[in-house]
């Protein structure tokens, strides 16, 4: 396995899962070749499916030929265990023109290594 610490490692397109309080990073070069990075900022977006004020926002960095997407331990230790809609934006820099270019969704799952954490659903 690569050392996913490492951004040349980093997996592309958006993850399926997040665990609450892990380094997350991925990348997109597919959508480098028609929003070159030093011209578009990408930033990508996700709400819990529930409703309310959860949000997951995370903006890429330029690498030259891809968008890079990261989130550190410590912002992903904030994020609320459920499922999410997200949705990847794009912006000009030039005007701030922005649109939605992708759509998904996204598990956030609890860290098991918090002692507080009962991953029981609702029902059990």
């Amino acid at each position: 396995m690569a050392n996913l610490f490492d951004s040349t490692n980093a997996p592309e397109g958006e993850p399926t899962e997040i665990v609450v309080g892990d380094f997350i990073q991925w990348k997109r070069t597919d959508i480098a070749k028609d929003y070159d990075p030093s011209l578009y900022t990408a930033t990508f977006i996700a709400r819990l499916t529930t409703g309310g004020a959860s949000e997951i926002q995370i903006t890429a960095t330029n690498q030259t030929s891809y968008y890079l997407f990261a989130s550190s331990s410590a912002a992903s230790s904030a994020y609320v265990a459920g499922k999410y809609y997200w949705q990847l934006e794009i912006v000009r820099n030039l005007d701030s023109e922005r649109i939605v270019i992708d759509r998904g969704n996204i598990d956030v799952i609890a860290d098991l290594d918090v002692n507080q954490t009962d991953i029981r659903s609702h029902s059990q």
